[in-house]
């Protein structure tokens, strides 16, 4: 897919005209990462974005005391990166590739000279960022729930994610036991606890690699009702 049609896909660049994707190309770089190869590395310093083309990569941060967390997956077309340009500072956290992954690379001083030409970009940018914190306001209240609300807003989350970007066979979510417990801070026997009480209600069947859901929005629901009773 050439270039300008590829931008054309990101949310970065809605419309944006023409004149300014052209502009882009000519100073994007094409990157390609392999399954497992790091894209983006905690504390490294941040001179360029990421404009994911294809793919999927997996984001995680090792906070004080050297807890590791993983805080969600990104799919194309998406952007990573964005916070450290913007910031002038150190990547927040590492971005591993979750398949054979490719990217346009955006430098910090040819992003900043498009926003400044371009303030369409900027507004997508700002709409981005907001719904990154309402995202994350609400992956709050879940896990200030229990370990079953706050596994139940992650499994329909990455679901709405894998949806929305026209992913074969969304409701099969990548993700092994490990990974949950590392979402959402739980032990094995929580997690394998949870799953198991979802599983014989019908909502979700697992595998050592993968989680299945079968019922995407009972399993949504969940959330809803954890809340009814908190209130």
């Amino acid at each position: 897919m050439p270039v300008l049609a590829q931008l054309k896909r990101n949310p970065l660049f809605l419309g944006v005209a023409d004149n300014a994707l052209r502009e882009v190309a000519g100073v994007v770089t094409r990157r390609h990462f392999a399954v497992g190869e790091v894209v983006l590395e905690q504390q490294a310093t941040g001179e360029a974005l990421h404009l994911l083309v294809s793919g999927s990569v997996r984001v995680s941060r090792v906070g004080p005391g050297s807890h590791g967390r993983v805080m969600g997956d990104v799919y194309a077309p998406g952007v990573i990166g964005e916070t450290a340009v913007l910031g002038g500072g150190e990547r927040s956290a590492t971005v591993h590739a979750l398949s054979d992954v490719e990217t346009l690379m955006l430098y910090r001083t040819h992003f900043e000279q498009l926003l400044s030409r371009h303030p369409k970009m900027l507004w997508n940018l700002s709409s981005m960022l907001v719904a990154r914190v309402t995202q994350l306001n609400d992956e709050l209240i879940a896990f200030g729930l229990n370990t079953e609300a706050a596994l139940s807003h992650i499994l329909t989350g990455q679901y709405r994610q894998r949806l929305a970007a026209g992913v074969p066979n969304p409701a099969t979510l990548p993700l092994s036991t490990t990974d949950i417990m590392s979402r959402v801070s739980a032990s094995r026997e929580t997690v394998m606890r949870v799953l198991r009480k979802l599983e014989r209600q019908g909502f979700l069947v697992t595998t050592p690699h993968c989680v299945t859901l079968l019922d995407p929005q009972a399993i949504e629901d969940v959330v809803l009702e954890e809340l009814n009773a908190a209130e």
